[in-house]
């Protein structure tokens, strides 16, 4: 069998939205003819959906078999192709005697644009060398023959600050390039620094970047990644050889509270302020708190350890070079897997009269359930520090 691969995910090119091709397209004066139909149906039977890229390597993969009883070197094997200039990379295998099916993959660049038909494959054996066409080969099964080969494209390789993912990223229609983990106490920020490298042989002229929240339950507040880009764009066009460099901001902000219960309801007459239950100053006293086990026991801890995850999917689109201007693009994705575990709580909440009838003072009880120390900042510039599971 005869097989034409398709590029990388990284590579496979794109059209842009409302520049995709009229396929029903003629040159023939007559609204139809059953004559052009009929051709239509066989160049379609043929070609294959995807497309190539000129100056990009290009795979094709081969099934092939040794029925002799001895071992059978192939010193030079490579494709026959029509329609546009390719260069052929050979190659050479040995198949064990009386071998099974064994794949066989064969590359080529190439170098102008244009409908490519792969015709077969020559070989030289012992010296003699074969041109083998599949048309003389009708029990050699394919899935098509024709490819079109688009203009050259630049291409880009992305690396980052972070190390990369051991993580699958949850199910998502998308095929990363690459992903990314790392793990941030709630409220904490995290730069990933993304280098960006013109690694083809067309300028880089164009560059967006857009990102999306995998499905998650989570409330979240603020935006979860955020960056600039005026800055790396205003370095473009990027000549081959040449990187660019994007700042990212990893941002977690998620709501602990919900799942532990932690804050006592301390309320008397139902009266409540931003969702959470305090007492009247109206109606006066600080009740007592009632008693409650301790944070350091075992059965407490595990209440404040649990940890949360986001995740999110980057995707940077460019475009440059003569398959620009036909309007073709590539991108690369870039998963982005946080583990958050929480870090402050508000264990308590109550209130105490204030001077005048109208306010009243909020107090909370603060605990720290990392095993760092932790300054907690108020807005009269009061520093409050907290040790390692200590609450006050």
């Amino acid at each position: 069998s005869v097989k034409l691969l398709d590029l990388p995910v990284s590579l496979r090119p794109h059209k842009q939205k409302g520049l995709l091709e009229n396929n029903m397209s003629t040159k023939s004066p007559f609204i139809y003819s059953p004559i052009i139909m009929h051709t239509r149906g066989e160049e379609r039977n043929k070609k294959i959906e995807f497309r190539w890229v000129q100056g990009d390597v290009c795979e094709v993969q081969l099934m092939v078999y040794n029925p002799m009883p001895f071992e059978l070197r192939v010193e030079h094997m490579g494709l026959l192709t029509s329609g546009v200039e390719f260069e052929s990379l050979p190659a050479a295998l040995s198949l064990p005697a009386e071998s099974g099916l064994y794949p066989v993959t064969l590359v080529g660049v190439p170098r102008t644009a244009g409908n490519i038909n792969v015709n077969g494959y020559h070989t030289s054996v012992f010296g003699v060398t074969s041109d083998c066409l599949l048309e003389g080969l009708p029990s050699v099964r394919t899935s098509g023959c024709m490819v079109e080969v688009i203009p050259s494209l630049p291409r880009l390789q992305l690396s980052t600050s972070l190390p990369r993912s051991a993580h699958p990223l949850r199910p998502s229609k998308e095929e990363l390039s690459s992903s990314v983990s790392v793990q941030l106490f709630n409220g904490e920020t995290q730069r990933l620094t993304i280098t960006l490298e013109n690694i083809g042989a067309e300028d880089l002229e164009t560059l967006e970047v857009t990102s999306k929240t995998c499905n998650t339950k989570e409330k979240l507040f603020g935006e979860f990644l955020s960056w600039d880009l005026e800055e790396a764009v205003s370095q473009l066009p990027l000549k081959p050889g040449q990187s660019v460099t994007l700042t990212v901001n990893v941002k977690v902000r998620l709501d602990f509270s919900g799942g532990e219960n932690l804050l006592q309801d301390l309320n008397d007459d139902g009266i409540s302020v931003t969702g959470l239950p305090i007492s009247s100053p109206l109606r006066q006293v600080l009740k007592p708190r009632a008693e409650t086990k301790p944070l350091g026991s075992e059965s407490s801890k595990t209440d404040y350890n649990h940890v949360k995850t986001l995740e999110a999917v980057m995707t940077f689109k460019y475009s440059g070079g003569a398959g620009k201007v036909e309007g073709y693009y590539r991108d690369l994705s870039l998963g982005v897997h946080v583990d958050i575990e929480p870090s402050v709580f508000f264990t308590r909440v109550s209130t105490l009269p204030a001077t005048r009838t109208r306010q009243c003072h909020l107090l909370l009880d603060v605990f720290n359930s990392t095993e760092h120390e932790l300054t907690v900042s108020a807005i009269n510039n009061q520093d409050l520090v907290l040790h390692p599971s200590e609450c006050q």
